[in-house]
């Protein structure tokens, strides 16, 4: 009897040990989140986690580095010298420029590990990081924080159009379907604020590029142009486009979006990693091209996309609900 006792007692606790490992089984999910199935985020940021298997781990002797194609890639390669050279001390690694022509390209890039160290821009950061495996660590600030930019929505001052309502009918320029300030937001903002949809209130054009949209606005091949302020100003500044007073009226503003956040592939190896999060951090930008070029920034802060970024993805939010309007 004793025995019989004992062997059930035995047989319930397999029984149980196999339920608890069954149902330990059935929760495990095979994907985070919004994150592509091959990615793992077992830390719940958001982001995807360096492979289990440090086998697949990067670790290569040059760094490839990027910046988000938003004007011309050229113009940019000069003004990120001096930090790839920062970039290559602190790390001991080669750092190579690699000239991104569109977000497709470069979200490619980084999915397929050609793609080591880049800043994407604030409305691709989400594919970036859940189709491409991007990690972000920092985003250019100053002392006070983050800095960001605003969408804004911007006509010719002889356009004769001067509220968001007289866009009715009008052509606007858009960036291209995965930017932010260029397409995502407006487009949800014009619905939720105004009820305005594509194609049935307002014809829509991609110009590939913000400085595309602020050009094409100025030399009157568009009604209007939905672009990121901060573009502008840069654009202004090298003397691309006269001072916004003298040909410009701005319809709209919002309010401030984060701006391009800089990151690595989630393959690096964490050693190396670390090395790359501590050259932005420890940059002096004091003196250089960087600095001239983004005045309003003087250091790279600490970023957390699941915090940062809430807003973009809210954004995307908006819009995919104005394409089930659409039944796009």
């Amino acid at each position: 009897m004793r025995k019989s006792v004992v062997l059930v007692l035995i047989l319930c606790l397999v029984a149980s040990f196999a339920f608890a490992q069954g149902a330990k089984e059935q929760v495990e999910p095979t994907q985070y989140g919004e994150l592509d199935p091959m990615y793992v985020d077992k830390d719940g940021d958001m982001v995807a986690d360096p492979p289990a298997d440090s086998k697949q781990w990067l670790d290569p002797d040059t760094l490839v580095f990027a910046y988000a194609p938003v004007e011309d890639p050229a113009v940019y390669e000069e003004v990120f010298v001096d930090f790839q050279k920062h970039l290559e001390a602190k790390t001991g690694k080669k750092v190579r420029w690699f000239a991104v022509t569109s977000y497709a390209t470069q979200i490619e890039a980084m999915r397929a590990g050609r793609l080591h160290v880049s800043g994407f821009a604030a409305g691709t950061v989400q594919d970036a990081v859940n189709t491409g495996g991007f990690v972000p660590m920092v985003i250019m600030g100053a002392e006070t924080g983050m800095t960001g930019y605003k969408m804004a929505i911007i006509v010719h001052k002889n356009s004769g159009i001067t509220t968001i309502e007289g866009l009715k009918g009008k052509t606007i320029a858009f960036v291209s379907e995965s930017s932010n300030s260029g397409y995502s937001a407006p487009r949800a903002i014009l619905y939720d604020q105004f009820k305005m949809l594509p194609t049935k209130d307002y014809k829509v054009a991609f110009s590939g590029k913000h400085d595309n949209s602020i050009a094409g606005v100025f030399n009157g091949d568009y009604d209007a142009g939905a672009i990121a302020d901060t573009v502008l100003q840069r654009m202004v500044a090298g003397n691309r486009v006269p001072d916004p007073a003298e040909w410009m009226t701005l319809v709209f503003e919002s309010q401030t979006f984060p701006p391009t956040a800089w990151g690595v592939n989630y393959r690096i190896a964490p050693e190396l990693q670390a090395k790359i999060r501590d050259a932005f951090l420890s940059y002096n930008w004091a003196g250089t091209l960087m600095k001239e070029t983004w005045p309003e920034n003087d250091r790279f802060i600490p970023v957390n996309y699941e915090k940062d970024y809430a807003i973009t993805r809210a954004i995307r939010t908006g819009s995919e609900e104005v394409a089930k309007l659409l039944g796009e």
